[in-house]
């Protein structure tokens, strides 16, 4: 037999952590809007950061929150077979909700005994919209809301653009519903400029930024003793700095600690050296190298010039270094944060989202 040792961190797609790190704020303003009433802004928020920036996750906590708290939850993706996805999500979690109400129509009339002949409507003939009103009234009607969460926002898929249509009546009609969507900052920018959802451009836009340090420590430190282990002071510093606040760099680390500190009580600085080299080598390999391959030579050049310094840079020394106007710059630094690449930490000023990203530029 095999013998198994559980790894307490989880830097796979989608996995919930063991502890969430650096996003209750965010949680507990969308869970206070679900709390109020109708028209809550909080209740439909658009998501937006780079891969590994924790977007799945974040949608899965809160839409278990709700769904503690009584809200229909319902979780698809922005593709084909988006509504198909959907109903069978509803009919899945609420079938006991639901009032089944057929509605017939007059298709003949016969003189005798069997009178008025019927042919039933069934709901597959109603359209997406007025099916889907007619659940929320349903549920409504029993004080049930219905959230729905929709991650990796794809600009093309027209069934995401039809949805939005739908959503937009429900919320015109004070029905008691909350959409939250996820996704990449250039896919979320397309989506926005298209006029026929520009209902959705008020939603509420929540980058997810860095993490800070002290929340970073907080949660590898709870992971790791709640699941009767401990850790150097000095390891847990330097494996939290070395995350630089990327949620996937976070449990990324936390699972090489762990692994590098089995057998041990403490996991010690030389398992933190150890286990932050590993990581590292992984965030390249899934997240560095894929993004930079989708680049253009001049969004490329602008990040190798920015990776000569240590820390944020102002886009007036890039566009120096680049021997380039300050417009393009600034129109390339734009494009690099729709990317989710890099993200504005002062005006003017810029510093990388990836942890290892300058490092691998300079070699």
């Amino acid at each position: 037999m095999i013998r198994r040792s559980t790894n307490p961190f989880t830097p796979t797609f989608g996995s919930m952590p063991y502890a969430l790190a650096g996003r209750t704020e965010l949680i507990d303003d969308v869970i206070g809007g679900l709390a109020n009433r109708p028209g809550d802004p909080n209740r439909s928020t658009i998501f937006i950061g780079p891969r590994g920036s924790g977007k799945t996750v974040l949608l899965r906590t809160i839409a278990e929150e709700a769904s503690a708290q009584g809200w229909v939850c319902v979780s698809v993706s922005a593709r084909k077979g988006l509504h198909r996805e959907l109903f069978d999500g509803i009919a899945q979690v609420a079938h006991h909700l639901l009032v089944s109400k057929p509605s017939t129509t007059i298709t003949g009339v016969q003189v005798g005994p069997l009178g008025l002949q019927r042919e039933l409507l069934l709901d597959e003939q109603q359209s997406d919209r007025f099916r889907l009103q007619a659940i929320v009234e349903d549920l409504n009607a029993q004080d049930i809301g219905l959230l729905v969460t929709i991650d990796e926002l794809d600009p093309a898929c027209e069934e995401l653009i039809d949805f939005i249509d739908t959503y937009q009546h429900l919320v015109t009609e004070g029905r008691d519903v909350a959409l939250l969507m996820a996704g990449l900052p250039s896919k979320v920018s397309t989506l926005l400029l298209d006029e026929s959802v520009s209902f959705i451009r008020r939603a509420f836009q929540r980058r997810l930024d860095p993490i800070n340090r002290y929340e970073v420590e907080e949660a590898l430190f709870a992971t790791i003793t709640g699941n009767d282990k401990q850790i150097d002071q000095e390891a847990l510093s330097f494996a939290a700095e070395a995350t630089q606040g990327f949620a996937f760099a976070i449990q990324l680390v936390g699972y090489y600690l762990w692994r590098f500190g089995y057998g041990h009580d403490v996991i010690t600085v030389d398992d933190a050296h150890a286990a932050v080299n590993y990581a590292k080598k992984e965030i390249l390999n899934a997240i560095v190298e894929p993004s930079l391959r989708e680049l253009t030579q001049r969004e490329l050049e602008y990040l190798e010039a920015m990776a000569l310094d240590d820390g944020p840079l102002a886009t007036s020394v890039v566009a120096q270094r680049m021997g380039i106007s300050m417009t393009n710059a600034s129109n390339l630094r734009r494009r690099l944060i729709d990317r989710g690449l890099i993200a504005e930490v002062s005006y003017g000023v810029v510093d990388f989202v990836m942890p290892v990203m300058r490092d691998y530029l300079r070699r």
